[in-house]
């Protein structure tokens, strides 16, 4: 797509979401249109928009790219709930389009509340907690979740749940240490593991969404047969 045709569509589409932005976003997202245009890593509030009006196609999209690693190793036709899944639920919307059974469940204080494309899709605008109720989930998943990422490794195990999460950078701790982006992907990988070991749930597993220009891991649980 030319560029000036994606600077048209992301300006009326802002207009028509203006209340969904921070007034400082909003400026961001005006200056740096086409940040993601150039291969670079787009922040999410961009590449959402991306995702949400076609500007990129599905083989240079890492939200397509997640989307086919869960159908991989999961079953898409269950219960799943997402955590945090900001302003636009992308990853939701496409995995609601793709079941023929089951609901994906979306978590987030800031998602669009009146966003629905199919009865499947399912928008809790509020923050996912440890007092959430997941009992009827099959499988948590997040995408560069951040602070939640613990939480979501934790509920899940501690729930006997399956989990499926794309990374992000580090300094994403909830506690006071402050993990450089090595560490912190270390550690959560190894409080990962180290959590399916000791409920007896199986082991952590890897891969990732390089070829999408996404260079964090995405981790998941691997029962044993």
């Amino acid at each position: 797509m030319e560029r000036s045709e994606a600077k048209n569509k992301i300006l009326t589409y802002l207009k028509q979401n203006i209340s969904n932005y921070t007034e400082k976003e909003f400026t961001w997202i005006l200056e740096n249109y086409d940040y993601g245009l150039n291969g670079n890593f787009a922040p999410d509030i961009l590449r959402q928009i991306y995702d949400e009006l076609g500007i990129i196609k599905d083989e240079d999209n890492m939200y397509a790219g997640f989307v086919d690693i869960l159908e991989n190793k999961f079953d898409i036709d269950s219960n799943i709930i997402e955590v945090g899944s900001g302003v636009i639920p992308s990853i939701a919307k496409r995995i609601s389009l793709k079941q023929n059974k089951g609901t994906i469940t979306v978590y987030d204080p800031r998602v669009i509340p009146n966003y629905h494309t199919n009865e499947r899709l399912v928008l809790k605008k509020e923050k996912f907690t440890n007092k959430t109720k997941i009992n009827k989930a099959n499988l948590l998943i997040g995408f560069m979740p951040c602070t939640a990422t613990e939480l979501i490794i934790e509920k899940a195990v501690n729930n006997k749940k399956d989990f499926l999460i794309g990374l992000c950078e580090g300094g994403c701790s909830d506690y006071d240490d402050y993990y450089d982006e090595n560490a912190w992907l270390d550690y959560i990988c190894d409080y990962a593991d180290k959590m399916l070991k000791k409920k007896k749930l199986g082991k952590l597993e890897k891969t990732d969404l390089k070829i999408y220009g996404d260079p964090y891991p995405v981790i998941y649980s691997k029962r044993r047969n």
